[in-house]
């Protein structure tokens, strides 16, 4: 092979080596991408609600609040004022103070109007001359939702007050003057012990699943209410009071209670403007007075299911003319009565 067409042979091959390099290789464009971006969260997507560190403080704006820490209010000022609808207040596990020894009326949280939307939760509300949280005295606020609250030694109001569509859950209430007031709303899983008056006072409203014990009034003042697997315990008068028309009490254990002594408190009592009641599967037992009590004048009141043993008065006082009531069975033995007796034993 002469060295003309050796040299023309080789160009050729690495032509083609070149061009498949080039090909397999390309970078694209070489023009910047514009300018840099932020790449990490800002504060506000971090924890988009707003802090309370200090107090008093005043709620105007939709939206979520958490407390950074225990707060100590100030003297003649309410701790927080709630004056807006759809607000979210996290106590985040601390605690609102009053300022100690104050005998200002005011509240831990308050509720300035008729707002709606509303939930507090998770903490702690102690001390103060008024209510621990009032959802009620401002007015007629609904939607409110209170939970997993500790309220304790508010001596001059409440506990917690909530008015109409409103629910009080999983909250501990003690050494208040009430514990817990409830209009139209639903209460559950809570307990109310040592208030200086009654432990639960519900109009309108439903009490499930709560335990009252040792209160200075009674266990539960029901008014046209539902009280239902509630547990009543050595409550100074009454352990549940029926103080008007259309209440069901219905599985409750009442003993113990009438620990002041008094000739008319007992486990149920019904006053007499306090008919259309339904008293059904309740225990009764060491209560100091009578198991249940139906004061005369209280009619068209239906009576059925309940044990009643042990206590000092009696178990069933005199059942009025004008109510409807299983028989009140008292022998021993196999029962084969029908299922609508009552026993007392």
């Amino acid at each position: 092979m002469n060295n003309k067409l050796w040299t023309t042979w080789t160009l050729a091959l690495l032509s083609t080596f070149t061009s498949q390099l080039s090909t397999s290789f390309a970078q694209g464009s070489l023009a910047p991408p514009g300018a840099p971006a932020p790449t990490m969260k800002s504060l506000v997507q971090i924890e988009p609600r707003t802090p309370i560190s200090s107090l008093p403080f005043s709620i105007t704006n939709a939206g979520a609040y958490y407390l950074t820490t225990n707060l100590v209010g100030v003297t003649n000022a309410n701790g927080i004022t709630i004056s807006a609808s759809h607000i979210t207040l996290d106590l985040n596990g601390f605690a609102l103070l009053a300022v100690p020894g104050s005998t200002a009326i005011q509240s831990g949280i308050y509720v300035a109007g008729t707002y709606t939307n509303l939930t507090v939760r998770n903490g702690t509300v102690s001390g103060w001359f008024g209510s621990g949280v009032d959802a009620y005295s401002g007015g007629a606020s609904r939607n409110v939702a209170i939970e997993r609250l500790t309220v304790s030694a508010n001596l001059a109001g409440y506990g917690i007050a909530v008015q109409a569509g409103s629910a009080v859950r999983d909250c501990l209430a003690q050494n208040n003057a009430t514990g817990i007031l409830a209009y139209g709303a639903l209460v559950s899983g809570c307990a109310a012990r040592d208030n200086t008056e009654v432990g639960i006072e519900a109009h309108d409203s439903q009490v499930r699943g709560c335990r009252t014990e040792a209160n200075g009034g009674d266990g539960i003042a029901a008014y046209s209410s539902a009280v239902l697997d509630c547990f009543a315990l050595s409550n100074r008068t009454d352990g549940i009071y029926l103080g008007a028309s259309g209440c069901q009490i219905i599985g409750n254990i009442c003993s113990g209670n009438n620990t002041a002594g008094a000739a008319a408190g007992s486990g149920i009592y019904v006053d007499f403007f306090s008919s259309h009641n339904r008293i059904e599967a309740n225990h009764l037992t060491a209560n100091t007075s009578a198991g249940i009590t139906i004061v005369t004048g209280s009619t068209n009141n239906f009576i059925v299911q309940n044990t009643v043993s042990g206590n000092g008065l009696g178990n069933y006082g005199t059942i009025p003319a004008g109510n409807a009531f299983g028989p009140i069975v008292t022998a021993t033995g196999m029962i084969t009565n029908n299922g609508w007796a009552n026993f007392s034993y």
